[in-house]
């Protein structure tokens, strides 16, 4: 990490004290934070409770806010006073979803990681559920689409034509991934053994990245499942819903980006016109 980015980091008074008094981490939940004061700290009670139970001292949160504009920042700060596993960091400049978790990887310690949306999306047993499956797989993810989940709250029209127009578009661009019914789902687990692999090939910073994790795992050879969960669906603090069109743009030049990366023309990425090109997609 650069020193510019280094210096965008607020690490909160007591974080390194509380890693020292951890051993034998076995899960870190990351949980990427952009503006949820109202739902945050819900979500990381709900999570507290659930994995205290099974991973007594065993687990952190880590919680990673950039560019925030309410109150999320003090939020977390006064529930990590408190509950000693969450872990916060703050960037002051917006990374996206995609680099707000690239950045959590790098801190994140546990033996698996857990991706989980801030809005917690799915139950604590479905979370457990996913975990539980890492005895056999190297990246585990929820899917809203197989053939056992169950949507409780249904996204508006709308975005499920989106969703499932931009899984058809990833089938047709990744032979790989033709067996993948969903993976804009917001709930995966992957081990620290696969993300130490394919970290260097993790790149997209919007919400294509969850295209970019699983296709990088399955290059690499590694163990993935697709797991029907059960989903709800919260409209009320969507950030995509307000910049609908902006984020499909960002999408779509995304993973036009990750195919050339993984072909023969990957030094195209590096040349100076296709790097302005992208500085002006993503400054949309």
């Amino acid at each position: 990490m650069n020193l510019k980015l280094e210096q965008n980091i607020i690490r909160l008074s007591g974080m390194i004290s509380k890693h020292e008094r951890y051993s034998n981490l076995r899960l870190s939940i990351i949980v990427p934070a952009y503006n949820e004061e109202r739902r945050i700290k819900g979500t990381l009670e709900t999570l507290t409770r659930a994995f205290s139970e099974d991973l007594p001292n065993q687990f952190e949160l880590v919680v990673i806010m950039d560019g925030c504009t309410d109150r999320t920042h003090e939020v977390v700060t006064k529930i990590a006073e408190n509950i000693e596993c969450v872990i916060p960091y703050c960037f002051h400049n917006r990374l996206g979803k995609g680099g707000a978790i690239i950045n959590a990887l790098r801190y994140a310690r546990g033996e698996a990681l857990l991706l989980i949306d801030a809005d917690l999306p799915t139950s604590t047993y479905e979370l457990r559920k996913l975990v539980a499956l890492m005895r056999k797989y190297d990246l585990v993810f929820g899917s809203r689409y197989a053939k056992n989940s169950r949507i409780l709250i249904k996204e508006p029209l709308f975005r499920i034509l989106l969703s499932r127009g931009f899984n058809v578009l990833v089938k047709m661009l990744f032979w790989r991934l033709r067996w993948v019914r969903d993976t804009q789902c917001g709930v995966k687990v992957i081990k620290r053994e696969a993300l130490e692999k394919i970290k260097k090939d993790l790149f997209i910073t919007d919400f294509a990245f969850d295209v970019n994790l699983i296709y990088a795992t399955l290059r690499c050879g590694f163990r993935v499942k697709e797991v029907g969960i059960e989903w709800r669906h919260d409209e009320t603090e969507s950030k995509l819903s307000r910049e609908i069109f902006r984020a499909s743009i960002k999408m779509l030049a995304s993973i036009i980006r990750l195919r050339i990366y993984y072909s023969r023309l990957r030094k195209l990425l590096k040349t100076r016109f296709a790097k302005r090109i992208a500085d002006f997609i993503y400054r949309f």
